[in-house]
């Protein structure tokens, strides 16, 4: 077992050795010696986003209309996909399951005649892909610095 520390040093859950090294591997945690790594977010923060993005969307899966009980990833996580509820819509159980880590747009190509709210659902997909202003007020700084 792996032991887990949060951003300000406290223990959490131990995790086994194949999720310490995702969480390493997403960028989302650092080794700190062979047994232990600490992440470099507050894991307690998803409930909040994923209740955030349940409530927004009145919990109903906005793939098929039934009440939604999960969030799902617009960019999946294992694709990079961060876990802010601009990111997150609310999903059922099956339609979670079903798109997997598939392009939020393929599905959507294949369920557009079965999608309840088409432009609801479209402009979601959108808008998690387009960057927020602070990110492209982080990146132009990046690149002034990296020219100097």
């Amino acid at each position: 077992m792996i032991t887990v520390r949060n951003v300000n040093g406290q223990e959490l859950t131990p995790c086994l050795p194949h999720r310490a090294w995702r969480e390493v591997n997403r960028t989302r945690a650092v080794w700190i010696d062979e047994q232990t790594i600490q992440l470099l977010y507050d894991p307690f923060s998803f409930r909040e986003y994923r209740k955030t993005a349940l409530k927004r969307d009145r919990y109903t899966c906005l793939w098929c209309g039934l009440p939604a009980t999960t969030v799902d990833h617009i960019v999946p996580s294992s694709k990079g996909g961060s876990d802010l509820p601009r990111n997150l819509l609310a999903s059922c159980s099956e339609c979670n399951s079903k798109r997997g880590n598939r392009s939020a747009f393929l599905y959507l190509r294949e369920k557009a005649k079965s999608v309840p709210n088409l432009i609801k659902l479209y402009y979601r997909i959108v808008k998690a892909h387009v960057p927020s202003p602070k990110t492209l007020e982080v990146r132009s700084a990046t690149r002034v610095t990296s020219r100097r």
